[in-house]
């Protein structure tokens, strides 16, 4: 029979593990010194991102990573941390943390792995001041956008033109 323990080490590593292969982006705040109803916040925050906040220890985190191609964020781990996972776009993500973290001076970014590459924490604010790929999406259908519509402004102007001509001549006429 196993220990309780033993059985709850086993179920966190392999939550873990499946998380890791399911993400697109993974971070790694520090926490300590937040309050439960803070983290629920936060948890919640971050549903609305779609990502998770996930607490493990160091110890079984560092040992789960350094096996995984994350090994670059073993070094990050001190203290009270925890995840976040992410599986949509990273960016709403940074402002989801970055935001609570201005409410909450407890809550440090520690860093990152982002699109396959270490984010350190101070990169937090240049990722926060980019636009989101819903933005970038928006922008890049404004640019193709804009051409068509000047295109039929012209057109329809080619078009009024003699009818503007028809019309003054018309009230010219009807003035003499």
């Amino acid at each position: 029979m196993q220990k309780i323990g033993t059985i709850y080490k086993k179920t966190v590593e392999s939550e873990f593990k499946k998380r890791l292969n399911d993400i697109s982006s993974v971070f790694v705040v520090k926490f300590s010194g937040l309050k439960a109803s803070e983290l629920t916040e936060l948890r919640n925050n971050l549903s609305q991102t779609k990502s998770r906040f996930f607490v493990v220890k160091n110890s079984l985190s560092s040992r789960i990573l350094k096996d995984s191609d994350l090994k670059e964020l073993v070094d990050i781990l001190q203290g009270q941390t925890a995840f976040i996972f992410g599986y949509d776009d990273p960016i709403l993500i940074c402002k989801a943390i970055s935001d609570f973290a201005k409410a909450h001076a407890a809550l440090e970014f520690q860093g990152g792995i982002l699109e396959k590459r270490l984010v350190k924490g101070q990169d937090l604010g240049n990722l926060v001041n980019l636009p989101s790929k819903d933005q970038l999406r928006a922008k890049f259908v404004y640019c193709i956008k804009a051409p068509l519509n000047n295109m039929v402004y012209i057109l329809n102007g080619v078009l009024r033109k003699p009818i503007y001509a028809i019309n003054a001549i018309k009230d010219k006429k009807s003035k003499s």
